[in-house]
């Protein structure tokens, strides 16, 4: 299947989903929630922060297709170290390789929700 490249950072409306997911380092996997999603990005919500250096492997699972989303992001920021509130813990990271038929996915996801908010 095609893999899209991200080589811009344009931010796109974040669309709040309740998606299991593990994020898989060199150092083993880390078990957390998609608590929002763009096509570009998520913040997951976990409590062990990855090496932001070194590329992740996200395996998300979308309820809506019982289908598994693989995705080669990056962390962008965690505030695992220093947040107050259990429930905002996480990572927010930028997605740096995925399947185009995921990418459109995430696509119409986000507008099919912008289009219930209007």
């Amino acid at each position: 299947a095609p893999m899209m490249n991200f080589d811009d950072r344009r931010s796109h409306r974040r669309t709040d989903v309740d998606w299991p997911a593990m994020v898989i380092t060199h150092e083993g996997c880390i078990g957390g929630e998609v608590k929002n999603i763009s096509p570009t990005g998520a913040f997951i919500h976990c409590f062990t922060e990855p090496e932001q250096e070194t590329p992740l492997r996200l395996v998300v699972r979308d309820p809506q297709r019982k289908k598994l989303l693989l995705i080669t992001a990056e962390v962008a920021w965690s505030n695992i170290a220093s947040c107050d509130d259990i429930g905002s813990c996480g990572i927010g990271v930028q997605f740096t390789r995925i399947f185009t038929d995921d990418h459109l996915f995430l696509n119409c996801v986000t507008s099919e929700h912008l289009q219930m908010l209007a």
